[in-house]
């Protein structure tokens, strides 16, 4: 009976500290990436026909709908810019009291330069006919993941960026891998965020 009890008092304490590495693994990758974009030039305004700035998602856009991808616009009058990349992130997995991970949503890159919206609900061949690309998901999928929040509200952040230069991989990319490719290469970005519970 001591020998369960160690055993399981064991197990609790090693799920504690697991978790307490997760979550702030999670706020330094957050961290990171928000001082990044401190370095970039806030100039794209973001906007979508589907949700107010700050305000909830549509249904129709998390799992509890059809899952598709929300409609987005953005404006720019910047010269050079050759392509456009959208990150979607949920910072807040699995509640944003104690978040554990980051989840990348939506990964799309080498929208051209003409490109300044998305239509809701936009399929991969809208998007092939657009010119633009899909990356990996946090689930590995070449697809929009739609908000399904386990616990309380998450923020979801929708940022357009704009190049100077289309992005080349050997590989399908995920988040990280765009992130590490357009750096150096942002003329400017925006972002957009909606909320779900």
């Amino acid at each position: 009976m001591r020998l369960l009890l160690r055993i399981l008092l064991g197990v609790v304490v090693v799920s504690g500290l697991l978790a307490i590495g997760l979550h702030f693994y999670a706020r330094s990758k957050r961290t990171q990436e928000t001082d990044y974009h401190l370095t970039l030039k806030k100039t794209l305004t973001v906007t979508s026909s589907s949700f107010p700035p700050g305000g909830d998602m549509p249904v129709n856009c998390t799992c509890k709908g059809q899952e598709v991808s929300p409609a987005l616009n953005w404006d720019s009058d910047i010269p050079g810019i050759e392509s456009y990349v959208i990150l979607t992130t949920d910072y807040d997995v699995p509640t944003p009291a104690f978040p554990l991970f980051n989840l990348s949503h939506w990964v799309v890159y080498n929208l051209p330069d003409v490109v300044h919206s998305l239509p809701e609900g936009v399929s991969a061949e809208q998007m092939r006919m657009l010119g633009g690309k899909t990356g990996k998901n946090g689930a590995g999928a070449l697809a929009y993941i739609g908000p399904c929040p386990p616990v309380g509200r998450h923020a979801y952040i929708f940022r357009v960026y704009a190049l100077d230069q289309a992005l080349t991989f050997e590989e399908t990319p995920d988040k990280q891998a765009v992130l590490n490719a357009m750096k150096g290469h942002v003329l400017a970005y925006g972002e957009l965020t909606g909320y779900f519970q």
